[in-house]
């Protein structure tokens, strides 16, 4: 009987993480977040600087645009972020997080009810922006009566 011996790789006994896994791994965070969202642009598609991380090593640094409900205040919501990120990366990888830098981008405008993920809990979703056509009072120079 021939026994064949193959040779060590360096990778043995490590754990290698493949690329976009903690981009993943934010995207989840943010998503635990109620009220706030991932930024997307004005056609609903995510771009690629809206979740950036970079690895050094063994630290990891996070770069994160979002969009937060219009009634939350903007400083609490990327502190609950940064803590998000930071404690889901730290729980799910052996990357260190040595920053979480959060930039509010947008503002969510939904008259309905949030839940957790910054969706609507209604058939409506999320109306970034959108303004009603109808005229209002104030609007008429009438004051409403035709004349």
């Amino acid at each position: 009987m021939r026994i064949k011996k193959y040779p060590i790789k360096e990778t043995m006994d490590k754990l290698v993480y493949g690329n976009g896994i903690v981009d993943e791994i934010v995207l989840l965070a943010v998503a635990e977040v109620p009220y706030a969202q991932i930024y997307s642009g004005p056609h609903g598609y995510m771009a690629k600087n809206d979740v950036k991380v970079v690895i050094d090593k063994e630290t990891v640094s996070v770069d994160v645009t979002v969009k937060v409900h219009y009634t939350q205040s903007v400083s609490e919501m990327a502190f609950k972020i940064q803590e998000a990120v930071k404690h889901n990366v730290e729980a799910m990888t052996d990357y260190r997080v040595s920053a979480v830098n959060v930039i509010v981008k947008g503002v969510l405008f939904d008259d309905v009810s949030v839940n957790g993920n910054g969706e609507s809990d209604k058939n409506g979703g999320s109306q970034e922006g959108e303004k009603s056509e109808t005229p209002t009072v104030a609007d008429d120079k009438n004051g409403g009566e035709d004349k």
